[in-house]
């Protein structure tokens, strides 16, 4: 299930070789150089060959190509230093050559400048050098080429990269007054049992067994961490660096982004997903660029806010990004007052491209407007283009004539053709102009759930084949409340299903039932048996297909509403700080409040409770919708209210309670927030439609207008197909956004 959804912007405004923004002036960005240093490690020679990635060189040519040649913010080529194995030019990225980097980039900077840091491959723990630094006396550090094996508590791995010397390489750049922004793709643990993983999906991630490490080193640490004070009430850092706030004097600001907090794994898998020959690379790198592509002008804290609402939409609940230090500044050091998605046209003998692709949000299904010059206007466009493929910087086009339309989306970009101020010139890719710039108008949000079948089963043949049989019947239905894809087992998806008794678990007790349950698992195939953290599942002792199918439909029902909500939230009008929502969390015990922001997750023990502020900066009516999304897939409606222009609720600007936690489920549950402009004398809109239980482990045809509408459809599955007004039609589309928070509920 397809939406198209018409981009808003400012039109007129000059254009570029990629992007095209405006600056704002005043700054000193374009006065300073900016410098990276990406580090990719695929090869440990000193580690078993199962402990090799593949996607860390990837990453490594991404970065510097994003950085190079699509960044906002220009990187020259000679100041990005690449440590990585055989890409020409490339560093080897052994620990002295990281370490000799760093060094260089030190006695380069100057105050005001840039540096980013970026280091994929393996992470690890091991005895800290000097306890007293470490709370459960582990050092954290990075894994280079040339690591070794461990050899006691005392020397621990030889040419490992420890965050100690991390925090000191970084206070020598920002004692110079440079901002730093370091990225880690990497994971230090993680033990969660893999029921149903991706055929071509490796978590980031390496044991004790794999370094000749005893096992007992990390549990002692471990020990340790659970005696200094019950259970944590925030995720741990993988890196401590200490002072990571904004810079103060003549030291620089600095920014850090962690793949995983420290008992979590993250993965390197095709990208994006679902695409043909999609190359493999980190889902963090992947997905803080491709955020930065679609959307250049956010805070770092925005660009948080978009990593975590991407992993919602596929259904990553297993892994928690971390954030911290200066959040609040513009990502690259660089405001932008506006920004144009436009890019110039190359026609060839080999077709029509773009330098613009996935990265840049240009999918296939997105329409632009050919324009003659890049200040023109909309309404100026004198023919249109269609994406027929994408790769992450580049895209293939095809001339469309919307006269011709057929579908739904065409006939729409038609009746604003018939009004443009210009007649349509180009009807084949020799009429495009030499100088012709391409502006993105619609880009397609996907609602469909890709559902990988259950694995062959030896034990259960009778209730896989049952299972399958009932996909068939659901996916083709043209009247179920969702649109399913099915894929292979092990193909990419949001969701995966397994069918297999609790007794096959290997973490299974010994009174585990052999019963045939089929399992609905998230996007990584994760399977827990702990207390409040088992997945959904549907015991089978029946063999009635027609009862097994209906509930596999309810199941598939809530989980694509759940999951989707996070692509809506990739979708927002209104300008940062026009509408806010702040939730507070109140502890039970202490009484203690903290502000629950996409870089600030705690953990909530029931029966903490949560609180909300919202605010309309705007000069219009808003309506305030508030749904929580249980790690059940539960949807509960907390609120509905509609806020005056320049309001605030509740009106005292006192935080008013919403929610208490209770023990129905523990695990990564979601705060959503949904704005949408509202117009005098209507009803305030009432998103209640959606609120749904949760799942439990059972034991015995107008196109939507507006962020409302999509969810409102999405959450009917009505339309396959649907537009938001262009042009003059657009400006009266009443706009909408959705926040999404994250919070991890653990047991007390």
């Amino acid at each position: 299930m397809t939406f198209t959804k018409f981009v808003r912007r400012a039109a007129g405004l000059v254009g570029g070789t990629a992007l095209a923004v405006v600056l704002a002036a005043g700054g000193t960005a374009l006065a300073r150089t900016n410098y990276a240093m990406v580090v990719g490690v695929t090869a440990y020679p000193n580690l078993s060959k199962s402990n090799w990635l593949i996607g860390p060189r990837n990453d490594a040519i991404f970065v510097r190509d994003f950085l190079t040649t699509q960044s906002h913010v220009p990187f020259d080529e000679a100041n990005v230093l690449l440590l990585a194995d055989d890409v020409e030019g490339a560093r080897e990225p052994t620990l002295a050559h990281i370490l000799s980097s760093l060094d260089e980039l030190a006695a380069k900077v100057e105050r005001d400048d840039f540096v980013y840091l970026q280091f994929s491959g393996h992470g690890f723990q091991q005895t800290a050098a000097d306890p007293s630094t470490e709370t459960d006396g582990l050092d954290e550090i990075f894994l280079p080429k040339d690591t070794g094996r461990w050899v006691d508590r005392s020397k621990g791995m030889p040419n490992a990269l420890v965050d100690d010397d991390i925090g000191k390489a970084l206070e020598k750049i920002r004692g110079k007054g440079a901002f730093v922004w370091v990225v880690f793709d990497a994971c230090h643990s993680g033990t969660a049992t893999r029921a149903a993983p991706g055929d071509d999906v490796v978590e980031r991630k390496i044991g004790p067994e794999a370094v000749g490490m005893p096992s007992e080193v990390l549990y002692e640490g471990a020990a340790t961490r659970d005696l200094s004070g019950g259970t944590p009430m925030k995720p741990d850092a993988p890196v401590e660096f200490g002072d990571t706030g904004s810079g103060t004097g003549e030291k620089g600001g600095m920014v850090a982004f962690f793949a995983a907090q420290t008992n979590e794994t993250t993965p390197e898998m095709p990208l994006p997903l679902g695409a043909k020959d999609a190359t493999k690379y980190g889902l963090f790198t992947h997905t803080i660029f491709s955020q930065i592509g679609a959307n250049p002008n956010v805070s770092y804290r925005q660009l948080a806010q978009g990593i975590l609402q991407h992993y919602v939409s596929i259904n990553r609940k297993d892994t928690t990004p971390l954030f911290e230090g200066d959040l609040d500044a513009p990502v690259f050091g660089t405001e932008i007052d506006d920004v144009v998605p436009q890019w110039p046209i190359t026609v060839s003998d080999t077709g029509v491209t773009l330098p613009a692709g996935a990265v840049h949000g240009v999918t296939p299904g997105a329409r632009l407007a050919i324009l003659e010059t890049p200040g023109a206007t909309d309404d100026e466009a004198i023919g249109y283009l269609k994406v027929t493929s994408a790769q992450n910087f580049i895209s293939r086009v095809t001339v469309e004539v919307p006269e011709d339309a057929k579908d739904d989306a065409n006939e729409d970009i038609g009746q604003v053709a018939k009004t443009a101020a210009s007649p349509l010139k180009v009807k084949s890719p020799g009429d495009i102009p030499a100088t012709a710039y391409a502006r993105l108008i619609t880009s397609n949000l996907d609602f469909t759930l890709r559902v990988a079948r259950p694995a062959p089963s030896e034990n259960h043949p009778e209730k896989l084949a049952l299972v399958n049989e009932q996909l068939d019947r659901l996916a083709a239905s043209e009247t179920a409340p969702f649109r399913i894809a099915l894929v292979e087992p092990g193909a990419a998806a949001e969701l995966r299903l397994a069918v297999m008794a609790k007794a096959d678990l290997p973490d299974a007790g010994f009174d585990a039932s052999p019963d045939p349950v089929l399992w609905f698992l998230p996007e990584s195939g994760a399977l827990s048996l702990e207390d409040g953290r088992e997945p959904p599942s549907i015991v089978m002792q029946s063999d009635d297909a027609d009862a097994i199918g209906t509930t596999i439909g309810q199941y598939l029902a809530r989980i694509y509403r759940a999951t989707n909500l996070g692509r809506i939230g990739q979708a927002s009008d209104f300008a940062p700080g026009e509408v806010s929502a702040e939730f507070v969390l109140k502890r039970a015990g202490s009484g203690a409040t903290e502000t629950i922001t996409s870089t600030n997750m705690p953990f909530a023990q029931p029966p903490d409770r949560v609180s909300l502020l919202a605010t309309n900066n705007t000069g219009t009516l808003v309506d305030l919708n508030v749904l929580y999304i249980g790690s059940d897939y539960s949807i509960t409606h907390l609120a509905k209210e509609r806020l005056q222009p320049g309001a605030s609720l509740p009106g005292s600007g006192v935080p008013a309670e919403i929610l208490e936690f209770t023990t129905d489920s523990y695990g990564l549950e979601t705060m959503v927030a949904v704005f949408t402009e509202a117009l005098p004398n209507t009803l305030t809109e009432d998103l209640g439609i959606l609120a749904q239980d949760g799942l439990r482990q059972v034991m015995r045809s107008g196109g939507p207008a507006s962020i409302a509408d999509l969810i409102r459809v999405m959450g009917n599955a009505g339309a396959t197909r649907a537009v938001k007004p262009l042009g003059g039609m657009a400006k009266t589309t009443p706009r909408g956004s959705v926040q999404l928070l994250p919070v991890r509920t653990v047991k007390p």
